[in-house]
């Protein structure tokens, strides 16, 4: 398996902010598409033809705004126009993007897409299949587990520290946490290094990814804060990183 990190940063502005989140897994399967994603698309040389699965885990703009343009150039791109698009995403999708719609403008309804809400049994794509769980960082975000030829990956999205999160990664190849905080700023409806090494513990993950941080986590040392629970091998996510697992 490949993930190609075209966003791991948020929403806040500073010196070395990354795009927010997206992460490309098997040059096909697009989690979370948040800004800065389709400009990365873009500088990686990555058409649209061949992402036609967008996974989301929840409804925050921050996951969500580019959205809007990947569809734009999916209806004035001739030869993907009637190319139907899979829109994955947890209960409420489907009113969340009629209300998309009515904002993005009647050009909307010309696009052949699909949307999926996860519900218990598995999504499947090309070999891949898909399942979910709730995170607790809003009543309806998940995250994800995809399986292939007996390999795994799962991707936290934004989440809390919680046994569905725990279960859902278990033993994967790699794992990508989320860790927006540190210790001290902690709420429950993030993780810190801290707790990401802590799951990933738990889960008996093979490698850990930390992404979607925060200055102040940063400007701190989250691999030694990770590390603390989790003896596997870390690593800070950063745009443009390509890691096969």
């Amino acid at each position: 398996m490949n993930l190609t990190i075209l966003g791991s940063g948020t929403i806040v502005q500073h010196d070395t902010a990354d795009n927010c989140s997206g992460y490309l897994l098997d040059h096909t399967l697009l989690f979370d598409c948040g800004p800065g994603i389709w400009k990365a698309l873009n500088q990686h040389k990555i058409s649209l033809g061949q992402i036609n699965d967008i996974f989301l885990t929840h409804f925050h703009v921050d996951h969500t705004s580019d959205l809007g343009p990947m569809l734009l150039n999916r209806l004035l791109l001739p030869h993907l126009k009637n190319i139907p698009l899979n829109i994955i995403g947890p209960a409420g999708l489907k009113k969340w993007f009629t209300d998309l719609k009515k904002i993005l403008g009647s050009w909307a309804e010309d696009l052949s897409i699909n949307l999926n809400e996860m519900k218990d049994e598995p999504y499947q794509t090309g070999g891949h299949i898909i399942t979910s769980k709730n995170t607790g960082h809003t009543d309806k975000s998940i995250c994800y587990r995809v399986e292939i030829n007996g390999e795994s990956f799962f991707y936290s999205g934004d989440s809390g520290y919680c046994d569905d999160v725990i279960t859902l990664a278990t033993e994967c190849q790699l794992g990508v946490l989320e860790a927006s905080h540190t210790d001290k700023m902690y709420i429950t409806e993030h993780l810190t290094p801290s707790l990401a090494g802590k799951i990933a513990s738990r889960a008996g993950v093979k490698k850990l990814l930390l992404t979607h941080m925060y200055p102040e986590v940063l400007t701190g040392n989250p691999l030694k804060e990770a590390s603390s629970f989790f003896s596997g091998e870390i690593i800070l996510a950063r745009e443009g990183m390509s890691i096969d697992f």
